[in-house]
């Protein structure tokens, strides 16, 4: 039933061949229009694949809920003209109550609760492509069960070129807890005790259709390169913060080219909107040498915020129409510190409104620095800043030079000398 696709390989100084190989094994229902399909489920084809083996799954709709605890490659394959391939099961379980295909779920002492779509367990080189994925058929309320459509716990692969939706909790308001909250697009974890290291690309994926994060990768141990995605949120009008990239808690991220838009403040007042926000990447704690370079942010409350690390950069990165906050907020109160940085190359416009809400809440900068929270020895250089109540408010310990101001009310503001608010938004 499995279709081999061989490799040689000679090993001239033992004067023998070894053959090593991997399966292909197909999965389609009889309208999928694959005639050379084995397997009508993916879970069927999981149970009979062997490590290494890839699972092409012809266009379709499929009711399943797919837990992987081996390296194996799920792609979404073209036929007759179609390739959608729809995963959507009609209803989600606990993933540590449910026996996967091919393998044993560790024991609910060491795996939170969880429902995911795709769940990736304790394993490496797992490789999920070209899928269409919706969790939207879930029973998650609150903060106790995690929520996502694809979750990768203690475990190393690609995401790579799929549609992810309707990781959004029955009661959106039940979960108000800031960090981590629930409804992940992708969520990548470890658990307690696991420290890796863990290695997970995330590349070409839209998603949207999500609660917290569109993407969350949280954990000391975790290396996260995340590119070119395209994640669409709604900001705070639906009553709860929302992030569109979050590394946390040690996690390394190599975050760059993506397209990242949330939403206004709109018809909320801009002060509960200030407490209601939602940013476009978020570090926090994060391990040192994080990298965010050359992103478009767009509709947010916040473009980048910064809470805590050690030597990141965030680089050419365009951020335009902020409100309530700043177009990158940064302060060290996660971790204690924010330090030796480099912050450069920024383009960062429309970041409204410049009034009295700016002065008393110290926001309204391109890019803001928060006094006292342990920033110190980081660069502000060469970045290009228009249409705000200040270009670069600044902590004494760093340092700000270059840069193309327009538009400002004030171009530079050190914030140690306003450890309260700013000075008034009045036109001189």
């Amino acid at each position: 039933m499995k279709k081999r696709t061989f490799e040689t390989a000679l090993l001239f100084a033992a004067g023998w061949c070894h053959w090593s190989y991997a399966a292909t094994l197909t999965v389609g229902s009889g309208q999928s229009g694959c005639p050379t399909a084995t397997y009508p489920t993916i879970n069927t084809a999981l149970t009979a694949a062997s490590p290494g083996d890839e699972i092409d799954i012809c266009p379709g709709l499929y009711a399943e809920q797919l837990v992987i605890t081996k390296p194996v490659t799920l792609r979404g394959i073209a036929a007759n003209g179609m390739q959608r391939v729809l995963v959507q099961p009609t209803t989600l379980t606990n993933v540590e109550n449910q026996q996967p295909a091919g393998g044993v779920v560790p024991s609910p002492a060491n795996v939170p609760a969880f429902q995911a779509v795709i769940s990736v367990l304790n394993t490496s080189d797992v490789v999920i492509e070209g899928l269409a994925i919706d969790a939207s058929n879930n029973t998650v309320t609150g903060c106790t069960v995690a929520l996502a459509g694809i979750h990768f716990s203690n475990a190393s692969g690609t995401v790579a070129n799929n549609a992810i939706s309707g990781a959004q909790l029955s009661y959106p308001l039940s979960c108000t807890t800031l960090f981590p909250g629930n409804g992940f697009g992708i969520q990548v974890d470890t658990t307690k005790g696991q420290t890796g290291p863990f290695s997970v690309s995330i590349t070409g994926n839209s998603i949207h259709d999500f609660n917290r994060d569109g993407i969350l990768v949280n954990g000391s141990g975790i290396t996260a390169a995340v590119s070119g995605n395209t994640i669409t949120g709604v900001g705070p009008s639906t009553g709860y913060h929302q992030f569109g990239v979050f590394i946390a808690l040690g996690a390394v991220g190599q975050v760059a080219r993506n397209i990242i838009s949330q939403g206004n403040c709109g018809t909320i007042d801009i002060n509960d909107c200030f407490n209601l926000r939602s940013e476009g990447v978020v570090l926090r704690a994060v391990g040192d040498g994080t990298v965010v370079d050359s992103n478009m942010i767009s509709n947010v409350q916040s473009g980048i915020f910064i809470n805590g690390g050690n030597q990141a950069q965030i680089i050419n990165n365009v951020i335009k129409s902020v409100d309530a906050l700043d177009g990158i907020d940064i302060q060290g109160t996660a971790s204690g510190f924010f330090t030796n940085s480099v912050i450069a190359g920024n383009v960062i416009a429309h970041v409204f409104p410049i009034n009295a809400t700016t002065s008393s809440n110290e926001t309204g900068c391109g890019i803001n620095e928060a006094s006292g929270t342990g920033v110190a020895q980081n660069v502000i250089v060469d970045n290009t800043i228009s249409d705000a109540f200040c270009a670069v408010a600044f902590v004494t310990a760093d340092k700000v030079f270059g840069g193309v101001y327009s538009n400002t009310l004030y171009t530079t503001l050190n914030t140690d000398q306003f450890p309260n608010s700013f000075p008034p938004a009045v036109e001189p």
